[in-house]
């Protein structure tokens, strides 16, 4: 992810006083800018591959506590996994790494992202913000971060996926919304393309699946997708009950989400409860169980706005108090 961000701190060479140019040229800035630990409470982006930041970063905020304020907003949207650089998109933003001159994301890395999330945040009520407005980055060049996956590298990662989810809670959410049907069930024959199973407990099945779909899924016989047929190698011989969830397509129960039935998992039992209370027919309820967080920061600091004229009326009227006229 990071071959990028170390091919441009090599190239840089521009003195601190060109840098300071730039960050003039960005915008009127509040403070002057400085390099930071990324906090490890700052989930969106420790550990990304680099340690320090700059402050204000890319999107204007001038201290930690309303960078990890406004990151976190942004938690849930990475963990449905929309987009595999979602990560590196949102971190060049809020977190960008310390050089000598401003280093923003490339269109295409914007380009890509929002393709892949775009879709995902209109489902759950969330457009995609002004603030990430794809025009405003510059075309890809030796100064800027391009994307990291590619569409071989991209394909390649989409193999086995059904097997290999993502685990988070937003992630098993929205899955379980996505799908026509989720069942808990143990594999008993695997076959190349083929799982099959004598019993399953349905815990959805969309309204479109009919009586005779939903007959199969009491002992459903999945099929793979070609993408997932090396799935097959995993699930053979495991013992383990797993939830799967996935469509019908051409009278076939094809699985796009199979993982262990995990007790131990606090992200896997909190789905569970989620799956027991959620409609998925209603984005608003929906987006309030999987990506409420996600906020235009313009909203947000409007909000702030209001909180910082409310306290400074509650001192004037204190003031007030203290010295009558």
């Amino acid at each position: 992810m990071l071959v990028r961000l170390v091919l441009v701190l090599a190239a840089t060479t521009a003195s601190a006083a060109a840098y300071l140019n730039d960050w003039s040229q960005a915008g009127v800035r509040n403070s002057q800018p400085t390099c930071v630990d990324i906090p490890r409470n700052m989930k969106l982006c420790h550990g990304i591959g680099y340690h320090k930041m700059l402050l204000p970063n890319l999107l204007d905020h001038d201290t930690m506590e309303e960078v990890s304020s406004q990151a976190s907003s942004w938690v849930p949207l990475l963990n449905i996994n929309c987009h595999a650089d979602t990560k590196l998109f949102l971190c060049s933003l809020f977190s960008p790494v310390c050089l000598e001159r401003l280093i923003y994301p490339c269109r295409s890395l914007c380009e890509k992202v929002k393709a892949g999330c775009e879709g995902r945040m209109r489902t759950y009520g969330f457009p995609w913000p002004d603030m990430f407005k794809c025009d405003k980055f510059p075309l890809d060049n030796d100064m800027c971060i391009s994307p990291q996956v590619n569409n071989n590298s991209s394909s390649e990662a989409d193999k086995c996926q059904a097997c290999n989810p993502d685990q988070t809670y937003e992630n098993i959410v929205d899955n379980f919304c996505r799908s026509d049907f989720a069942v808990r069930t143990k594999f008993e024959k695997v076959r190349k393309n083929k799982l099959i199973s004598n019993k399953a407990k349905l815990l959805k099945v969309k309204s479109s699946v009919d009586k005779a779909q939903q007959r199969q899924l009491r002992r459903p016989t999945f099929t793979l997708q070609p993408s997932d047929t090396c799935c097959s190698d995993i699930m053979r011989g495991s013992t383990e009950v797993f939830l799967v969830m996935g469509q019908f397509r051409d009278s076939k129960i094809v699985p796009s989400f199979a993982m262990p039935w995990s007790k131990d998992s606090k992200a896997f039992k909190r789905a569970l409860r989620t799956f027991k209370q959620i409609n998925c027919t209603d984005p608003k309820f929906v987006s309030q169980s999987v990506i409420s967080g996600v906020e235009d920061p313009a909203n947000a600091n409007r909000r702030k706005r209001g909180k910082a004229k409310g306290k400074k009326k509650q001192q004037q009227h204190k003031q007030q108090r203290k010295n009558p006229v």
